[in-house]
């Protein structure tokens, strides 16, 4: 004799066994996901598209950036080095960061260093602060 490996097995109170697939009452077991399982599924799907999307045009804005690089312009990597740019290939740059003193670096980790608008906003509070004072003398 054969054993299965589904039984049918009798629920209390009813009158015998039941087909595989229903419940006590004869209706059909509830099968399949629950609702708004898919959308569970495509959300971080959707979620890392936008993600990626994002990161692409970042980079590409940065390869721009980087590509209007020239001999001879300030430089900052991302590892906080600034120095003036000697020479730039597809993947290494040479950046020189003191008289004699040149350096190696990957091309991806440059970009352009401005220094002018921190120096700005200094003497724009240097001159907020005494019209301050200025002021506050008049009024003794």
């Amino acid at each position: 004799m054969a054993f299965s490996a589904l039984q049918n097995v009798s629920v209390p109170g009813s009158t015998g066994a039941q087909p595989a697939g229903t419940s006590a009452q004869g209706a059909p077991a509830p099968q399949g996901s629950p609702p708004g399982g898919n959308m569970m599924l495509i959300l971080p799907i959707i979620m890392l598209v936008v993600f990626m999307f994002l990161n692409m045009r970042r980079q590409k804005k940065d390869q721009e950036a980087r590509g209007k690089l020239k001999k001879g312009d300030r430089v900052v990597t991302t590892g906080g080095l600034i120095g003036e740019l000697v020479e730039l290939e597809d993947r290494v740059a040479k950046v020189k960061i003191a008289p004699g003193t040149t350096v190696q670096v990957l091309a991806s980790t440059l970009s352009q260093w401005d220094a002018t608008p921190a120096a700005t906003k200094t003497e724009k509070e240097l001159a907020d602060l005494k019209d301050a004072k200025a002021t506050a003398a008049d009024k003794k």
